[in-house]
């Protein structure tokens, strides 16, 4: 798992929410990406094995059975509402967000502030 990759889809979001926060789709997919990404190279950092699926929800539960980080009952909901971009929400909905695309980055934010830290021997 690349931590410079996931960095690349955090950095999309970013630009994607600065030139065009009513593509909330695309920064929704982005940020859940990026996340997916970071939860998976903690998982093999950690030594816990990997599921090769989308559901950061099922991704992130066996790192706070292990101990390896402790996520709130919020990470859990961001966690559930990113998995929607995975396939769900990739494309366009008439359907009116209960979200903002500045919320979808502060999720994204805030997973990659728990896990890449925790990742990043990973990268040497």
């Amino acid at each position: 798992m690349s931590l410079l990759t996931a960095d690349h889809d955090m950095e999309a979001a970013e630009a994607l929410v600065n030139a065009a926060p009513h593509l909330y789709e695309n920064i929704g997919f982005q940020c859940q990406q990026a996340v997916e990404k970071y939860a998976k190279a903690v998982l093999v950092a950690s030594g816990i094995p990997l599921q090769f699926i989308h559901n950061i929800v099922t991704l992130i539960r066996p790192l706070q059975q292990a101990g390896v980080v402790s996520f709130t009952q919020q990470d859990f909901a961001d966690a559930a509402t990113l998995t929607e971009f995975a396939v769900d929400l990739r494309y366009e909905t008439d359907d009116a967000p209960s979200f903002t695309s500045a919320d979808l980055l502060a999720m994204a934010y805030r997973f990659r502030t728990k896990l890449r830290p925790l990742a990043q021997a990973f990268l040497i």
